[in-house]
């Protein structure tokens, strides 16, 4: 496996497993959110992932406050995506969260409310 370089200050990214956990078809233990690679920068904290795990590599950030409390477990662990522009045109992202496992869409803005900082 090619280790990718950190896009933000350069260094070499490290690999971490997000462990699903609960309401697991079939039972079993945890085990790795499949089609994922995960990465990390040791040096600036930068995360982010590719999907498919050989695909290009996608930043997500950290949140904080209530948003990084998981709905699902109760753990302090929620990153998300870069928001995109839905069908609707409203605003979506996706938040995946790193103690649980679980992930879903929000919504994180109205069809004409804020758009993101890069449009």
């Amino acid at each position: 496996m090619v280790v990718p370089g950190c896009p933000r200050c350069g260094r070499e990214l490290m690999a971490f497993e997000v462990l699903r956990r609960g309401s697991l078809w079939g039972g079993g233990g945890p085990r790795p959110r499949s089609g994922e690679s995960w990465w990390e920068c040791p040096g600036c904290d930068w995360l982010g992932v590719r999907r498919p795990p050989d695909g290009p590599l996608r930043p997500m950030r950290r949140l904080e406050g209530a948003e990084e409390t998981c709905v699902f477990c109760g753990f302090e662990g929620n990153v998300a995506g870069v928001p995109w522009r839905a069908e609707d045109g409203g605003w979506r992202d996706w938040i995946v969260c790193l103690s649980c496992g679980r992930s879903n869409q929000r919504r994180v803005g109205p069809p004409d409310g804020p758009a993101r900082a890069d449009e």
